[in-house]
């Protein structure tokens, strides 16, 4: 699997891979703390006939560079995922981010209202770190202490559970992060707490939750939907905290209503 080309653009942050798909109006995927661009392989293969798709590698993950120092905050993504469009001569775009993404999203939005027309938050949260910060450290010292597939395979039982059809796919993304990359990650969503820029959002929203989801429970994401005015929400049937990988045709669904009204 795992479609669409993938090119390096320079940042001030170091080479930032973009996998893209399609042509038409940008729309761009951020990948969550336990994924990469390969995560949206059914996206870039489903919606790149309707849109311009392009799905990052976030600094430290994939064909990416580290992020200097190691010590990045949602800020810090946003300046770069925005220095990345610029190289790469986008201009307008709708987001998507899902978990991690969805913690960085709402400052793209933020940064750059003029060129952000719809947003979409998929399975994440109005903070992360103040509300359970050692978790994040069992997840860093699980990198540390465990072999590729090994720590794949934790992270893959908690965002899927292991009798999904997706769990080797799952596994396989998740055990590819390095563990410098994952570090920095982690260190932005324990800082994470967008509680007072979710209710500045001006764009139109839509907030997407799993009915199963154990990493950003749903009622944790509703309280996302409610923070953002007019923000809409959305269950889907039958997932847990990788609804675009466990039920695609719902969740691009999703999007194309939305993104279309």
């Amino acid at each position: 699997m795992s479609g669409g080309t993938i090119t390096k653009f320079k940042t001030p942050a170091g080479q930032i891979a973009l996998r893209q798909a399609g042509k038409g109006r940008a729309l761009v995927l951020l990948h969550g703390l336990g994924g990469s661009s390969k995560s949206w392989d059914r996206q870039l293969g489903d919606l790149a006939d309707i849109r311009h798709i392009i799905a990052w590698d976030c600094p430290g993950y994939g064909d990416s560079d580290d992020f200097p120092g190691g010590k990045p905050t949602c800020h810090d993504f946003a300046k770069t995922l925005l220095a990345a469009l610029d190289a790469a001569d986008v201009d307008d775009f709708d987001l998507v981010g899902h978990s991690m993404g969805g913690a960085v999203g709402p400052w793209i939005a933020r940064l750059a209202p003029m060129r952000v027309g719809k947003v979409v938050l998929s399975s994440t949260k109005v903070s992360f770190g103040a509300d359970d910060p050692t978790s994040y450290d069992m997840r860093l010292a699980e990198r540390r202490a465990m072999d590729d597939r090994m720590f794949g395979e934790a992270r893959a039982k908690g965002m899927v559970g292991e009798a999904s059809p997706v769990f080797d796919e799952v596994a396989s993304i998740a055990g590819e992060i390095r563990e410098t990359g994952y570090a920095a990650a982690v260190s932005l969503l324990k800082g994470a707490d967008n509680r007072a820029i979710l209710p500045t959002i001006e764009q139109p929203t839509l907030v997407i939750a799993g009915v199963n989801d154990k990493i950003a429970p749903a009622p944790q994401t509703k309280a996302v939907a409610e923070t953002v005015p007019g923000a809409r929400l959305e269950i889907v049937a039958d997932a847990g905290h990788a609804a675009y990988m466990e039920q695609p045709a719902a969740y691009n669904a999703l999007l194309k209503d939305f993104l279309d009204d």
